[in-house]
């Protein structure tokens, strides 16, 4: 049964920001993927093909506007976009094999300018390793998506007389392939952020266009051209991938400022492999370092691929690293996706189509701490298309979600899966949102059908049945503190399992007939059909424990054929009856007492003796009614507890 409550607002949308912008990728051999579905699917129209550098764009419905590998903007249609001036867009100052060639932001407060920043992939050289071409460095474009019947032209947006502008100020030699954006403190802002090999550049995008005077950070460490850059989705780190060194560095980052700080913590060593993949998971606690051993382009000679883990929360981040996938591969991106889970891409070359990948592998909760991390291969096949070493980089704090939370016990539940038990009740509300007309819409897919459940802050799920299995999701839309209308959603899964009672089992007294203290017992033969009582096995377990937090936790279970572990003890023993498809959900506990005794040797009295006369209660018949047997108990029982 579902209690509804109803909060109902009205507004005018000026400006809308979400999530879906990041619904639509177009990456590799022509391979892409949407997540409108959940998980993603495969697309296989798209016209991009590219060794590592992507970018593409969605509208607020998730649909895509247009994407690029660096040199050429494809329309949603998958034809080539043209400038204003009729020519195509095929010429563009990036390329395909720069790691980052691209960046889409959209202009604040406009619902049809956006811009696709550039980067390339260095000077050309000579057989003598002279420059022979100093390299595009950093650019920018401008998109207007009202022309050309809403396909979008690429226009001189201040008249300057070209269709770019040049953002390394003089520095295209030593520009590297890095790019990253995230939104600013200020109302309607975001920083987009590139670099030299020994600063930073960031510009700040805001209504009125791009302020082409960059802030610029000097730090220390080298950043060298190949790999990744990131921003944490909170806007607060910055992390790259220094591939050429074996480094990934990990700096502090200011986006009310655009400045980085000059205090880079080195994360690699030098056996990790050269990294390159870079990413930071939803919460920004976590960060993910993808690396290779060696360049290869021979299928049969492959190089090893590593994803390591830091947690950014530990006092000593570089000591947190923690292994979590290794496997034959080569260099591969790695991408926050809108459902919250970071993609990977591992092809086993640079350039050989044999050995590109034909599915992404997914770490499947990111923000969770390294031993609880689920790493899936082959999670999402490319339908016949192949991924190479790019995927598409976003504005990270587009892929902030409304944070879904169990009231009960505070976690957040964005993208999991609820076990629950037939009976259970449960209250999901949101963390508060800030802005004017904010309403809540509740809907819920059974699989077959979609229905809105509640218009309110809170779901309350009470008396589950199996007919309450299946997704849910929470649409936020509201007003922000600057005026645009923001929409964004959170999911999450509920599997509903059949619930269990355990009966309580007689207590265990055994006698131990060698004296030595100590016993083996069956308890799956003694004592689970006592505490299953007639329900089913193939459906329910025993376990069992010998106190309680590791009986409610499910941890350090006894093994079924347990031998007590102090002589001759009487212990308390607990068995866990859970359902086996989900044992931290449906379970119940009951206690026994366990207890091994001695075996009774009697010993031997003196005999009783009377003389059957008046003095001792007689009477000389020669019978005798007045012998008191308990006298000799202390005799018999000898060194014996009297109480066992």
């Amino acid at each position: 049964m579902i209690r509804k409550l109803l909060l109902l607002f009205s507004f005018v949308p000026f400006l809308t920001h979400g999530q879906k912008e990041a619904n639509i990728w177009y990456f590799g051999e022509n391979a892409g993927i949407n997540f409108e579905t959940n998980p993603p699917s495969s697309i296989t129209n798209g016209a991009l093909n590219t060794l590592e550098g992507c970018s593409s764009f969605s509208d607020t419905n998730g649909k895509i506007l247009f994407y690029s590998d660096g040199i050429t903007v494809w329309d949603k249609n998958h034809s080539i976009m043209r400038y204003s001036n009729g020519n195509l867009a095929n010429d563009l100052k990036g390329n395909p094999s720069s790691s980052q060639s691209g960046m889409i932001i959209p202009k604040p407060k406009s619902n049809s300018i956006y811009y696709l920043f550039t980067v390339d992939d260095g000077p050309a050289y000579d057989l003598n390793g002279n420059i022979i071409e100093p390299g595009q460095g950093f650019n920018v474009y401008t998109i207007d998506m009202s022309l050309n019947s809403g396909l979008g032209e690429l226009v001189d947006e201040n008249g300057s007389g070209t269709y770019f502008k040049s953002l390394s100020n003089g520095h295209q030699v030593n520009w590297t392939e890095k790019v990253a954006a995230v939104r600013g403190t200020e109302c309607n802002t975001f920083w987009i952020v590139s670099s030299t090999n020994t600063q930073f550049y960031a510009y700040k995008i805001t209504e009125t266009g791009i302020d082409l005077s960059p802030v610029i950070s000097n730090v220390s460490i080298p950043l060298y051209r190949r790999g990744y850059l990131k921003l944490s989705p909170d806007g607060k780190k910055l992390a790259i991938a220094n591939q050429g060194n074996n480094q990934s560095v990990l700096f502090s980052f200011d986006n009310a400022t655009g400045k980085v700080s000059n205090d880079g913590q080195l994360l690699n060593s030098f056996n990790d492999g050269e990294p390159y993949g870079v990413e930071f998971s939803r919460n920004s606690q976590k960060l993910y370092i993808s690396s290779t051993s060696s360049f290869t382009n021979d299928i049969n000679f492959p190089s090893i691929y590593k994803l390591f883990q830091y947690d950014l929360s530990n006092s000593n981040i570089p000591a947190s690293k923690r292994l979590i996938h290794e496997q034959n591969g080569f260099r591969g991106a790695l991408q926050l996706g809108p459902d919250g889970k970071i993609y990977a891409t591992i092809p086993q070359t640079y350039s050989t189509p044999a050995g590109f990948a034909t599915h992404l592998d997914v770490i499947e909760n990111p923000d969770s701490n390294a031993d609880d991390i689920i790493f899936t291969i082959d999670a999402v096949d490319l339908n016949g298309k192949k991924s190479t070493q790019g995927l598409p980089p976003f504005i990270s704090s587009l892929l902030l979600p409304i944070e879904i939370k169990d009231k009960e016990t505070g976690l957040t539940i964005n993208d999991e899966n609820l076990k629950l038990c037939i009976g259970d009740s449960k209250i999901i509300s949101p963390d508060p949102v800030i802005g004017k007309n904010v309403f809540y819409k509740w809907t819920f897919d059974n699989g077959t059908t979609t229905s809105i459940l509640s218009n309110s802050l809170q779901l309350s799920l009470n008396s589950l049945t199996q007919n309450d299995a299946g997704k849910y999701r929470l649409t936020v839309s509201h007003t922000d503190n600057c005026g645009n209308f923001i929409e964004k959603e959170g999911l999450f899964n509920i599997e509903i399992y059949q619930a269990t009672i355990a009966s309580q089992p007689y207590d265990i007294n055994f006698c131990d007939l060698d004296n030595d203290g100590f016993n083996t017992f069956d308890l799956q033969t003694e004592i689970t059909p006592q505490v299953l009582n007639g329900q089913s096995n193939t459906i329910f377990e025993v376990v069992y424990f010998l106190n309680p937090t590791d009986a409610n936790n499910n941890t350090n279970a006894l093994a079924n054929e347990y031998t007590n572990q102090t002589a001759f003890s009487n212990q308390t023993i607990y068995a866990r009856i859970h359902n086996i498809s989900a044992p931290n959900a449906c379970y119940d506990i009951k206690t026994f007492n366990l207890s091994v005794t001695r075996k009774p040797i009697i010993k031997t009295p003196k005999n009783y003796e009377v003389c059957d006369d008046l003095n001792n209660g007689g009477d000389t018949d020669g019978f005798y009614n007045n012998f008191l047997l308990s006298t000799k108990d202390s005799e018999n029982l000898g060194l014996l507890d009297p109480n066992l």
